[in-house]
């Protein structure tokens, strides 16, 4: 699918976060470091359709003193949805319900505003079909997502795309990717090492 160019390239949301590609290449030569692929985000991100889906937690006062000091501090979030991200690596390990339920909770009321602070018109209401395209409507939150713009895969490729497009970019490099590898309990992408969350946990390459 192709928009115009500056449409597409508001649309690189990191979202999410619920599955993973290879991590982008090195950041072009500016302040900013490449846009990292939304994830999964989606959010970029996004869980289920609704945003403010999932009941509420139970209240402070109705967990014993006790039983709150022995959870752990990464507990997966439960069926009232969990705030408390991930350690790193853990992310995997937690079930699609578990995803769902904290990708309601914390990560689409995270990101959205992100995005709409960015462009509120374009990102008038965000929801998870905003990362995760069809994947949110079949309900497999598929990542990363192919109708989301493709994105180079070389330094050079992404120097183009910053000289294009610079507002994006770094937005997309400085607010988006690292926002969302904190929510999903990891390093965003580092050049040098070429691990952590990056451009294509939620973008597909050229």
């Amino acid at each position: 699918m192709r928009k115009t160019a500056v449409a597409s390239l508001s649309f690189l949301i990191a979202c999410v976060a619920c599955g993973g590609g290879q991590p982008p290449p090195a950041p072009p030569p500016s302040s900013a470091a490449p846009p990292s692929d939304t994830g999964t985000a989606s959010a970029t991100a996004a869980p289920t359709a609704n945003a403010d889906g999932g009941s509420p937690a139970p209240a402070a006062e109705a967990t014993p003193p006790a039983a709150a000091s022995a959870a752990p501090a990464s507990t997966p979030p439960g069926e009232g949805g969990g705030t408390q991200p991930p350690r790193p690596g853990q992310w995997d390990s937690w079930s699609k319900e578990q995803k769902m339920a904290y990708m309601k909770a914390a990560v689409l009321p995270k990101m959205g505003p992100l995005f709409h602070d960015f462009d509120a018109k374009r990102f008038a209401e965000p929801k998870c079909v905003t990362c995760h395209g069809a994947g949110a409507k079949d309900g497999s939150f598929k990542m990363p997502n192919p109708a989301l713009p493709k994105l180079p895969a070389t330094p050079e490729g992404f120097k183009k795309l910053h000289d294009a497009h610079p507002k994006v970019v770094d937005f997309m490099a400085n607010q988006v990717v690292p926002t969302m590898a904190a929510l999903v309990g990891e390093p965003p992408y580092d050049p040098k090492t070429q691990k952590g969350f990056g451009c294509f946990e939620c973008h597909t390459k050229k």
